[in-house]
């Protein structure tokens, strides 16, 4: 099967995330500043700027003829990954206001390991428990932004 380009999904996609940065610049912008905890604005307005720059870049890219291309269609074992992250992502979003960001973000991250591919149970482990803490401890205790505490914290 030959490449399959993406200049329509990715002209498409920049278009969108485009205004979507727009408004997230504008809107963290209009944040109160507290006086214990300094301007909130600046990580949504950072990962907005990150995001803007890539969907700027993905637009040129698509215009100039230097679009992204898939080597095929996704196959079945490729679409059931696909498919699989999404039902993940789904239900993470679902539950993890209700349970907690920790008790929800290592199932999440298990799952996530495991559609991708690993199957080493050790690294499965660490990865589904390193990085909820390593979230935990970065945003909610060295930058004070809260994460959902749900019933398990």
């Amino acid at each position: 099967m030959p490449p399959v380009l993406l200049k329509k999904v990715d002209i498409i996609s920049a278009l969108l995330v485009i205004p979507i940065c727009v408004y997230v610049f504008y809107e963290s912008g209009r944040w109160p500043i507290l006086p214990d905890m300094g301007n909130p604005a600046w990580i949504p307005r950072g990962v907005a700027l990150c995001l803007l720059g890539a969907a700027l870049r993905l637009l040129y890219l698509s215009l100039k003829g230097r679009a992204l291309f898939l080597e095929s269609r996704l196959a079945r074992t490729d679409r059931a990954r696909v498919l699989w992250v999404a039902a993940l992502t789904g239900a993470y979003v679902i539950f993890v206001e209700r349970i907690g960001f920790i008790a929800t973000t290592a199932p999440y991250m298990f799952g996530f390991a495991l559609v991708l591919g690993e199957r080493r149970w050790v690294r499965l482990a660490l990865f589904a428990v390193v990085v909820p803490l390593a979230a935990y401890l970065l945003f909610n205790t060295a930058l004070n932004v809260p994460l959902p505490r749900g019933w398990f914290r």
